[in-house]
C-alpha cells in the first residue's frame, strides 16, 4: 500500500486530504457523463488524483476538431474514428493502472441511465446538451447520489453542486428545458479551451472535497467568463414545494421514452 500511495505523495501532503482523504478517493466511485471538452479534462483530472473506479459513457467518436480542447485524444484517435470512452480509457491506463476504468460507448438515455449511475458516490456532468443534464438530474435525485453540474461555451461556463433534498437540483434553478436550437452551442457560438479548462478544474476540486469529506462545499452556481473577466457565485435556493424533481417526486425526463 506505501508503494501505491507513493504517487499522491503530493497531494497527500496538503493538509485537507492527507492519507486519510487520498484512503477514500482510491476507495471512491464516480460516473462521468460525457466525454467531450468537460468529460476528458475531468476523467483526466481524476484519474490522476486516485480515484479507485471510473465509469466514463460516451456515444461520440474523436474527431480532429475535437482536439483542441479535448485533452485525451490524439491525431491518430480522429483518424481511426476511436470512441471517445474507448480512446479516454486506453490513455488513462497509461497515466495510471492502478484506477479501475470502465468505458461505455452508449447514448446516456432513460432505459440506461440508473443502470449506469446506481453505483457510484458521485456523477460528474461532462455532457454537451440539456436533455442528457436533466436525466442526470432526474435520476441523481431519485437515487440521493450527488452530481455536480458544468457547462462550457464560447467564453463563459457555469458550475454547480447539486446535493439532492439538501440543495438545489438543476430543476429548481432551470424548472423549463429551453426549446431545441434556442441555447447557444460550441457549433454556434464556439469554444475556448480556457473555459473548458477551468470549469472542469473546479468540478473536480468540488469532487475532491465531497469524496474526501475534508472541506465546505461551494453552495452556489458559480459563472466565470474568460474573455470578459468576470468570476460570480450566486446564491440558489432549493425550491422544495414547487420544483418538479426534488420537491415533487415528479422524474419527467427519466420516465420519458
Amino acid at each position: 500500500m506505501a508503494e501505491q500511495l507513493q504517487r499522491y505523495v503530493r497531494q497527500m501532503v496538503f493538509p485537507d486530504i492527507g492519507e486519510e482523504g487520498q484512503h477514500r478517493l482510491l476507495t471512491s466511485s464516480v460516473a462521468v457523463i460525457g466525454c467531450g471538452g468537460l468529460g476528458s479534462h475531468i476523467a483526466n483530472n481524476l484519474v490522476r488524483a486516485g480515484v479507485g473506479h471510473l465509469k466514463i459513457a460516451d456515444r461520440d467518436y474523436v474527431e480532429l476538431n475535437n482536439l483542441q480542447r479535448q485533452v485525451l485524444f490524439d491525431e491518430q484517435d480522429a483518424a481511426d474514428g476511436v470512441a471517445k470512452a474507448v480512446a479516454a480509457t486506453q490513455k488513462l491506463r497509461t497515466i495510471n493502472s492502478q484506477v479501475q476504468i470502465e468505458p461505455l460507448v452508449t447514448d446516456v438515455s432513460p432505459a440506461n441511465v440508473e443502470g449506469i449511475i446506481g453505483d457510484v458516490d458521485l456523477v460528474l456532468d461532462g455532457c454537451d446538451n440539456l436533455e442528457t443534464r436533466y436525466l442526470i438530474n432526474d435520476a441523481c435525485v431519485k437515487h440521493d447520489i450527488p452530481w455536480i453540474y458544468g457547462g462550457a461555451v464560447a467564453s463563459y461556463g457555469m458550475t454547480m453542486n447539486i446535493i439532492p433534498h439538501q440543495t438545489a437540483c438543476l430543476r429548481c434553478i432551470f424548472p423549463e428545458m429551453p426549446p431545441p436550437g434556442t441555447a447557444p452551442t460550441c457549433v454556434t457560438a464556439g469554444i475556448l479551451m480556457p473555459i473548458v479548462a477551468i470549469i472542469a478544474a473546479l468540478q473536480c476540486s468540488e469532487a475532491l472535497k465531497l469524496l474526501t469529506s475534508q472541506a465546505q462545499l461551494n453552495d452556489g452556481l458559480i459563472h466565470i467568463d474568460v474573455w470578459e473577466n468576470s468570476f460570480e457565485v450566486f446564491s440558489v435556493e432549493r425550491q422544495e414545494e414547487s420544483c418538479r424533481a426534488c420537491g415533487q417526486g415528479r422524474y419527467e425526463f427519466l420516465e420519458a421514452k
